[in-house]
């Protein structure tokens, strides 16, 4: 049987390449992905803005009147910024703060009333950045961190309403929004090749690979995971800085 059989999975940010992937698991899996995100478009259900308290207020009841529940919420919507402090203006600081973690914590505030009547799993996207500091992404680092501590205080309040809570902290995944991120002056193949170094695997992930951990969290087989932080860097995590790969005897 499919891992998500008929289960129905609301997902915000789902015009974005993790969105997108994730969209497609929940449907190759058997469920049902309500697909959010702030652009209309071809494939999403709802336009969703996640730091609208007024958008949250009108979707949920759409989505009750629709399906007349929710199995799952993926938190998936989110924006970077890459400066330092004294380059960040407060609008800034209020626009990443709003979407990476308002969002998510509206994100897990409206879904509740359909989640409690037969409990259910929020996946918060968060990302290493959250864990660790890198140069110039205070900002970022920041909100993804608040993010994690929300998705701990959540597991920990709901467990009891069979609700599991779980963040995944993705490295560096090749979609558009880490292509702004890049050196302007550096073509693309490069500069990602470039940030794959600091991975031991010595690549950057592919969406697909982290929606694959998300549909883990969403289904049946995590039924006792809950206020984790699950991470899916190729070992970057593992390691205290970025050094050169070395030769083990009869490795290919």
């Amino acid at each position: 049987m499919p891992r998500l059989q008929d289960k129905i999975v609301l997902i915000t940010g789902a015009a974005g390449a993790i969105g997108q992937v994730v969209a497609a698991a929940v449907a190759r899996e058997g469920g049902r992905a309500v697909t959010s995100d702030i652009t209309p478009g071809s494939g999403i259900d709802h336009k969703l803005d996640v730091t609208a308290e007024s958008d949250w207020l009108r979707v949920m009841p759409e989505v009750e009147r629709a399906h007349g529940r929710l199995d799952g919420v993926v938190n998936a919507a989110g924006v970077a910024l890459l400066a330092t402090i004294e380059d960040t203006t407060f609008d800034q600081w209020r626009k990443v703060q709003a979407v990476n973690l308002d969002g998510t914590f509206l994100g897990c505030k409206y879904p509740m009333p359909l989640l409690k009547r037969g409990g259910g799993s929020i996946v918060n996207i968060s990302s290493i950045q959250g864990a660790a500091a890198f140069p110039r992404y205070l900002v970022y680092g920041t909100a993804k961190a608040g993010l994690i501590q929300t998705t701990r205080s959540f597991a920990v309040d709901y467990g009891r309403y069979g609700i599991r809570c779980n963040a995944v902290l993705p490295g560096t995944v090749e979609t558009p929004m880490t292509y702004t991120t890049l050196p302007p002056d550096m073509n693309r193949e490069e500069a990602l090749r470039r940030e794959g170094e600091l991975a031991p695997m010595g690549r950057v992930a592919q969406p697909t690979e982290i929606a694959e951990v998300v549909e883990f969290l969403l289904s049946d087989r995590a039924s006792f995971v809950t206020g984790a932080q699950i991470i899916a860097d190729g070992g970057a995590m593992a390691r205290c800085y970025a050094y050169p790969s070395i030769d083990i005897e009869g490795a290919p």
